[in-house]
Parts: structure tokens; C-alpha cells; sequence
């Protein structure tokens, strides 16, 4: 006997309820509620009275904390975060004879084929870094590598530079008597990178990312957004990324410009941390003026206009998304100046607007002169910006007026200016760069040292959840929690969306995918599959 429509509206909705103080629901719709319904991978109900709430298998009640939508990292490296986490941090060294002794202290107590350090900045040290010869002394026999805190240069030792394939590349700092300094840039250290995570072993790697996507669970973040590209870990890092089962969602993408390798792997998105330029810090970011402590250098363009628009192009004509690595405000202009020769072209083959429908990405976005405000908006572009970067650098006295000048200085991360103009913010750490850390990238956002640039809380959370899911166009099914929509959920003791200071609040919980990734449930908490935008 077929149900009638009565029959099957007195089915009980299965699930579980949880009840806690507050759900923030960031939703245009219900703004207020306590508990909600988690039956498989979606929210099915949210209220205000739990006694109200549908049949259910189970209940949990959460007192003294409050429910939200997931954090959602927008910009990461997670196997090297992993490695950071897990090995050689040198976030904390302020002097090179600090860093020297760090390395020997690390190669004493642990194996392995490489010494893998990272979060160096020497900006503010007082005395000059070790050598090659000074690492080598102190490695054991074993490489050394050692990220600078941007990523975009590193410092090796004796060892690495006669081993690594670096004949003629671009970017070996010299001395007066032409000897290496130890010292990589550019070309040099993508090359020295690439080698030295050949160097490593499997399980090593292995452990890395086990323990990155678990911290990204502890602190509530149920997505992040994996920038892989052969200048950071290489093919068969992404390759474990999209074949691996892992507690989050991981949403992965390859910053080579061949769109076939993208396209292989049923991404829906290529690009990611395709290099425009390099860094602020390492004086590669390029600027369409030289920079203010070294008047010799703008920096430097990566790719010529020609390329970037037919990738652009092919990428479009292919219905995927792009993201592009660009700091600097030449690379920023660069980005405008190709996406309007793309609209052009795609305009007098009879296609309009499929620019804004792409929701291309620009990561980073640095130094963002106001003239270029307007033309982002109108592109449609998406800032995937780590506002953390303020707080490491920003500041009357930071590396962005050192490099900059007090006048550019004024241009960076305008959060305020972007959100006014209706572009969508994706909020991220840039993992290893900045630590991971939702809340402390809220506070970042909401407290400037311009006070033009600053944001709300709420604003800020927003960017911080919703702006991921918008940066990946997922924004149809997951986000805001109401019924229907995927449980990606972080629940939190007291209340940190209300709280002076929500940094250091504890998570209890964290679902992804309706599944538990970080806490104690009654929920399905098998591991989920990476998951590819949509």
C-alpha cells in the first residue's frame, strides 16, 4: 500500500537533538534559536523550544554553550602546517644565533633524512644568520631547510646547495665574493622546496597531515581550503589530499596553469596559490613603485599578461573557477587588467557576465590602492584575505611601512572599503604563515590599527564561516545552519561571538558533514572524504 501525503508527514523526523544556550544561525530567516536537529549529513529542524522539536533519537544537552556555523579556513597548506606542528617551529626565534641553536637542538633529538624548519623572520633580528657552513655544522649530516615565515625564501645550508638541481636558477643570495649566503628567493627556493620534500620519507609526511587536519578540528574549523601547487608540495601531496579519508572536508586546489591536471581530477576550480608575484616580506611582492627600504626593486611579476589572460580563458571557456596568489598592487592590477580582456573577448563570442559567475579569486590581495576597489567589485572578484597578516606585520612601527612607507601602508587588507562595495571576503590563516586560528583572525579583523579598515564581529565571523563557503560556491547547501543545509557545526563553551575576547574559548565539538570530527557525540563519526567544490 502506497503512503498518502498525510501518512508520510507523520513520519518522525529522525536524528538527534541538540540543545544548547544560543544557535547563531547567521541566517537571513531565523536569526534566534537553542537547539536543532542532525539526522545524517543535514540540519533537518531549528528552533527556539526544544520540547517543540520534531520525534528525535537522541538528545544531548549542551549547556553553557552555543552553537555556530563551522569555521572555515579559506587559505592553508596543511602538510606543511602539519610539519610545524609536528616538528622544527621557529615562530618564536628572534635572533639568528637563536635560530642556529633552535636547528641544533632539533637535529639532536629527532631522525629523519631532512631538517625541516618553519616561521623564521628575520625583520627585527640584530645579528646576522647562521651560514651554510653554520647549519651544516650543527645537522648531523642531514639537510636543512628552513621557511622563512612568508614562505617565499628560505635559508639552507652547504649540504642542500650542492645537492639541490640549482644551476642557473634565479634567486641564490651572494655575497661580495660571490659566495652563497645560504639565502633563496624565488625560483631558487621553489626548487630547494620541491627537493627537499623528495628528500623526506612518506610516513613522516603522513604524520604531518594527520595532525594538521586534527588541530583544524579541535578549533572548530570543519573545511579548509588546500592551496597545493608544485612550489609548495608537489602532485602527489594534492593527490593524497583528494584520495585520503580525513575527520574535515578538505577543499583542494592546484595552482599549476595546466587546467588538465585540474580537470583529471573532477575539480570544479584550478589555481589557488598560482604565484603573480611573491612576498612583501622577502621584497618579491610586486609593486607598481619601488619598495621604500629598497628603492633598487618593485618586486617581480611571475607571469606576462598574455599568459595569465589565456589561462583565464581557458579556464572560463572550462566552467572553472581561478584563484590567484597576488600581494602586491601590480600583481592586483595585473588581475583586473586580464579578467576585463576576458570579458571582452567572451563578450564578442556572445557570452556576458560569465566573469562575475565564476567568482574568481585573488588570495591575499595585499596592498589594494583604492583605485582598484571598484573594478574588483565590478569583476566580481573574491579577496581571500588572512587578516592575522595585520596583526604580524601592521602597525606604525611593522614590516608593511618598513616595506611600504606610511602612505602604501594605509592601502593594506581594506576589509572595510571591500565589504562596503559588496565583495566577498573569505577569511583565512594562510597556515603555516599564521598560526590557524578562527578566533584569533576575527579579533585580527575586528581590531585595526587604521580603525577605517576594521569590521565587525559578527561581520568578521561571517567571513570567517560563510565567506569560505561563498569562495568555494558551496554556498547553496552548506553554511548558514537551517533546515536542509549540510551540518558543518562548531559548538562552543560560554559564548565567544559575545565575549570582549573570544580567543583561546574552548570547542567542545565540531561536525562536518554531520559527522564528529573533534568531541563527544552520539553521532556518526566515521571519517569523511574530501569533498570537491562545486
Amino acid at each position: 500500500m502506497t503512503p498518502s501525503a498525510s501518512d508520510h508527514d507523520r513520519r518522525p523526523v529522525r536524528g538527534t537533538l541538540l540543545v544548547s544556550d544560543r544557535v547563531l544561525t547567521l541566517g537571513h530567516g531565523r536569526k534566534h534559536a537553542r537547539a536543532l536537529i542532525v539526522r545524517g549529513s543535514r540540519v533537518v529542524w531549528v528552533g527556539d523550544d526544544p520540547e517543540q522539536a520534531p520525534p528525535h533519537q537522541d538528545r544531548v544537552d549542551l549547556r553553557g554553550c552555543v552553537i555556530g556555523p563551522a569555521f572555515v579556513d579559506a587559505h592553508v597548506h596543511l602538510t606543511p602546517m602539519g610539519l610545524a606542528l609536528t616538528g622544527l617551529d621557529l615562530s618564536r626565534v628572534s635572533s639568528g644565533a637563536e635560530l642556529l641553536q633552535a636547528v641544533a637542538t632539533y637535529a639532536g633529538a629527532h631522525t629523519g633524512r631532512v631538517v625541516w624548519g618553519h616561521g623564521f623572520d628575520p625583520h627585527g633580528f640584530s645579528d646576522p644568520l647562521p651560514t651554510p657552513d653554520d647549519l651544516a655544522r650543527v645537522a648531523g649530516g642531514r639537510a636543512v631547510y628552513l621557511s622563512r615565515v612568508d614562505g617565499h625564501a628560505s635559508l639552507v645550508d652547504r649540504r642542500t646547495i650542492s645537492a639541490a638541481p640549482l644551476a642557473r636558477s634565479e634567486g641564490i643570495e651572494r655575497d661580495a665574493a660571490g659566495e652563497p649566503t645560504g639565502m633563496l628567493r624565488r625560483e631558487a627556493n621553489h626548487i630547494v622546496r620541491r627537493w627537499s620534500v623528495g628528500a623526506m620519507e612518506e610516513a613522516e609526511l603522513e604524520v604531518a597531515r594527520r595532525e594538521a587536519v586534527g588541530h583544524a578540528a579541535r578549533l572548530g574549523v570543519a573545511s579548509v581550503h588546500e592551496m597545493g601547487s608544485p612550489d609548495v608540495m608537489g602532485l602527489g601531496d594534492l593527490d593524497r589530499w583528494l584520495e585520503g579519508e580525513w575527520p574535515i572536508e578538505v577543499v583542494a586546489y592546484w595552482a599549476g596553469l595546466d587546467v588538465q591536471t585540474a580537470l583529471a581530477r573532477d575539480l570544479r576550480h584550478v589555481g589557488g596559490d598560482l604565484f603573480l608575484d611573491g612576498s612583501l616580506g622577502s621584497h618579491t611582492a610586486a609593486l607598481s613603485e619601488p619598495y621604500a627600504d629598497l628603492p633598487t626593486t618593485s618586486g617581480h611579476l611571475e607571469l606576462d599578461d598574455d599568459t595569465l589572460t589565456a589561462w583565464y580563458l581557458e579556464a572560463t571557456r572550462a566552467g572553472l573557477q581561478t584563484a590567484v596568489h597576488a600581494i602586491g598592487d601590480a600583481a592586483i592590477r595585473q588581475v583586473v587588467r586580464c579578467w576585463r580582456s576576458v570579458s571582452e573577448r567572451l563578450r564578442e563570442d556572445g557570452i556576458h557576465d560569465a566573469v562575475r559567475r565564476g567568482r574568481h579569486r585573488v588570495e591575499h590581495a595585499e596592498v589594494l590602492p583604492p583605485e582598484l576597489l571598484d573594478a574588483i567589485a565590478e569583476l566580481g572578484l573574491v579577496i581571500s584575505a588572512q587578516p592575522a597578516f595585520e596583526t604580524l606585520w601592521g602597525g606604525d612601527h611593522g614590516m608593511y611601512v618598513a616595506r611600504l612607507g606610511a602612505e602604501r601602508a594605509g592601502w593594506t587588507n581594506p576589509f572595510r572599503a571591500l565589504a562596503d562595495r559588496g565583495v566577498g571576503l573569505a577569511f583565512g590563516s594562510d597556515a603555516n604563515v599564521t598560526p590557524m586560528d578562527p578566533w584569533e583572525t576575527v579579533m585580527a579583523a575586528q581590531h585595526r590599527a587604521d580603525p577605517d579598515h576594521e569590521v565587525s564581529r559578527l561581520e568578521a565571523v561571517s567571513m570567517s564561516t560563510l565567506g569560505g563557503r561563498h569562495a568555494a560556491r558551496q554556498d547553496r547547501y552548506v553554511g548558514v545552519v537551517r533546515a536542509g543545509m549540510r551540518a558543518d557545526l562548531a559548538v562552543f563553551e560560554d559564548d565567544p561571538y559575545r565575549a570582549d575576547d573570544p580567543r583561546g574559548t574552548r570547542c567542545v565539538a565540531t561536525l562536518s558533514q554531520g559527522r564528529i570530527a573533534h568531541g563527544d557525540l552520539p553521532l556518526p563519526d566515521a571519517p569523511g572524504r574530501v569533498v570537491l567544490a562545486g
